[in-house]
């Protein structure tokens, strides 16, 4: 026999045990008008005085059923002053803004309501927003997840508290036709959504063509079953998430804001599965950015390939192995250009310095700094020089060699990776002789000799920040 007393005694459980809802929250309750969320914003009414509870009705009309959507507004409208609760409203139209973000209806309508509730939440000054998801949605994104072949965190289900969002479903408790039948009990009208009888979308495939077969051939209680096993993979997508951040500490050999340095020895001595967390929490640190599944693997697969491979996560980061380490960093080409430089001279560009000058040869310092060369000035001819983007095709005579070689093999060679060589300019003459592969190595015939009777001294270095390119005389 259902009682209605019992199923708020529940709620009030769940609530205080899970610490959904605490003394003197200010609470903003999302509103659709389906039975979820008519039984939800009751329950809480049934709750004000017993947590002392602040409570505001929020509703987006997505405008996409017609008469049906406003009559979804109407109703919550109604409850609303019925409960003698504020009544806020946002209507947009979902379908437009679908075909403009190239975004599924669906996914479409979740970011216009979200991005609602988000606003009035920092314009409320509110401390939550209470949605009404149920145990049967939970138990639908467990089973959806799993078929779009998710891991431990997308088989953990809903989170019955998103702390970031400050997104709280305190009914995760219950089943949809516990829910329903409280609705009746209470004599409380709800709305139902047509789509949600519709098999379009993979969501109700699963509701209505799934999950009813498996409850009545399998397991009557799938719902529970389900939501019980993401309690366990919550708890294991804690633990791991824990364990991988004690270990990160120790695997970092070099951080900075734009670069991270992990490594490989280190990562490797871990389990496959911790080593994967690892991998996703450095690229949340450095990048700031959600890897899947694929990248991840894909990372995890350089550290048994050849220093220098390299994958990108995005369009502003990639992550190449190094002789020992893992390095997520960001990658910054420079675009294809061509500048002419002239000789004694300092030049600032955006991304880089260059000077050139002509210097007495008792002023010749050699040093390991690639920063710093020394050429023959007079085998450059003319006071021009090119300054340009290196191309596939390059080649020069190394220092120290007498033929040829493509940059690109030197470039493998020096162990440089393949997103930093876009980022080395090439010095050449006005005739197209390569004279130094910036901060690397000068062509052998631009050496000093015995013979030298001029020396200019080349200098390249990266700016950190950008600045307005502009040129000034010595």
């Amino acid at each position: 026999m259902f009682s209605s007393r019992a199923f708020l005694t529940r709620f009030h459980e769940f609530s205080r045990r899970r610490r959904l809802i605490e003394e003197r929250n200010k609470i903003i309750a999302a509103v659709s008008g389906g039975a979820d969320s008519i039984v939800l914003l009751d329950l809480l009414a049934k709750e004000q005085e017993a947590f002392g509870l602040t409570v505001v009705v929020a509703h987006f009309n997505h405008q996409l059923r017609g008469a049906e959507s406003d009559g979804d507004e109407q109703t919550v409208a109604q409850r609303a002053r019925h409960y003698g609760f504020e009544f806020y409203v946002e209507r947009a139209n979902t379908a437009e803004y679908s075909r403009q973000t190239k975004l599924g209806i669906q996914e479409a309508a979740r970011k216009l309501r979200y991005e609602f509730f988000d606003k009035l939440l920092v314009s409320s000054g509110f401390d939550k927003i209470a949605t009404a998801h149920n145990a049967d949605d939970n138990a639908e994104t467990i089973l959806l997840n799993l078929f779009r072949g998710a891991g431990v965190q997308g088989l953990s289900g809903i989170p019955v508290y998103r702390e970031d969002r400050k997104i709280i479903r305190p009914l995760l408790f219950a089943q949809r036709d516990e829910i329903e039948e409280y609705a009746r009990a209470e004599h409380l009208a709800f709305r139902t959504d047509s789509s949600n009888m519709k098999d379009y979308y993979t969501r109700n495939f699963i509701r209505h063509n799934i999950l009813p077969p498996v409850k009545k051939e399998i397991n009557p209680n799938i719902i529970p079953t389900l939501n019980r096993s993401a309690e366990l993979f919550r708890e294991l997508e804690a633990f791991l998430t824990f364990t991988a951040r004690q270990s990160y500490e120790l695997l970092v050999a070099k951080k900075t804001d734009e670069e991270l340095h992990l490594s490989i020895a280190r990562l490797r001595s871990n389990p496959m599965l911790l080593q994967q967390y690892i991998i996703m929490l450095a690229a949340d640190q450095i990048a700031h950015r959600k890897l899947d599944y694929d990248q991840v693997n894909a990372i995890l697969d350089l550290t048994e390939g050849l220093t220098g491979s390299w994958v990108a996560i995005s369009k502003e980061y990639v992550v190449f192995r190094d002789r020992e380490n893992l390095v997520i960093r960001k990658a910054d080409p420079m675009s294809d250009f061509k500048i002419t430089v002239h000789t004694n001279q300092r030049y600032d560009f955006d991304k880089f310095k260059f000077a050139s000058e002509v210097v007495d040869t008792q002023n010749v310092q050699f040093n390991n700094n690639g920063g710093a060369e020394f050429i023959d000035a007079d085998a450059v001819r003319t006071n021009e020089l090119v300054l340009r983007s290196w191309s596939d095709g390059d080649s020069f005579v190394p220092l120290g060699m007498k033929t040829k070689k493509k940059i690109s093999d030197f470039f493998v060679d020096a162990k440089i990776p393949i997103y930093e060589k876009r980022q080395i300019p090439i010095l050449e003459t006005k005739d197209g002789q390569v004279v130094w592969v910036c901060g690397q190595r000068i062509d052998d015939r631009f050496k000093i000799t015995s013979e030298t009777k001029r020396v200019m001294k080349l200098e390249f270095a990266r700016t950190p920040e950008r600045t307005n390119g502009k040129k000034g005389q010595d």
